[in-house]
């Protein structure tokens, strides 16, 4: 699970992330992208009466440069990323949006689930073997994300700390309800049934 932080110009009015109620122009990365689906789930989740409007800008970069024109009101991404900016005064905090789904999870077609199997759960099983293998190793773990993504080692320990790793590749279908309602709320997709979205593969 992934903590999003709200990002806004430094010298914007804003106090908090409802004070975006009033429909605020989000920057976002790409159409459909996570930073959308999130400005659109906080607007559900807070219950802002006005729907946020969006902008496409592209990577970090320019959006950080979006709030900083004020081409946007405000942005969303990860939260350790974005330290290194406020770091260097180039924006500003608002505040945190956690969603219910995890950041990252494997799905594949029904006809492939039900045609490789096997394969799907020992992939499943490598990927958490490495994952935990990854938590375990302390300062080795953290040394390659400081290398591969730039942190300090100070906000990969920060990065470390609230992210979770599933210990066993299952599937929560009461998680999945949740998130289905979620998403279904935020318009970000239609409503379902969870045994829509939900297919074990058998080895």
């Amino acid at each position: 699970m992934v903590t999003w932080a709200v990002s806004v110009a430094t010298d914007a009015k804003y106090s908090s992330v409802d004070d975006l109620a009033f429909g605020a122009t989000f920057g976002i990365s790409r159409n459909g992208s996570g930073s959308e689906v999130m400005a659109r789930y906080a607007a559900s989740h807070y219950e802002w009466t006005k729907q946020p409007k969006f902008k496409v800008l592209g990577d970090i970069d320019n959006l950080v440069q979006g709030v900083q024109q004020n081409l946007v009101d405000a942005f969303l991404w990860e939260r350790t990323t974005m330290q290194r900016h406020y770091s260097a005064n180039q924006v500003r905090y608002l505040g945190t949006v956690r969603p219910p789904w995890p950041a990252f999870s494997l799905g594949a077609t029904e006809q492939f689930i039900r045609s490789n199997g096997q394969q799907l759960v020992q992939l499943v099983d490598q990927i958490t073997q490495i994952a935990k293998a990854f938590v375990e190793s302390n300062s080795k773990g953290l040394e390659f994300v400081c290398s591969k993504l730039g942190y300090t080692m100070d906000d990969a320990r920060m990065w470390r700390d609230y992210v979770q790793f599933s210990n066993d590749g299952s599937v929560d279908e009461g998680r999945v309800k949740k998130v289905v309602g979620a998403l279904a709320r935020a318009g970000v997709i239609e409503s379902c049934d969870v045994n829509d979205v939900v297919l074990r593969p058998t080895p």
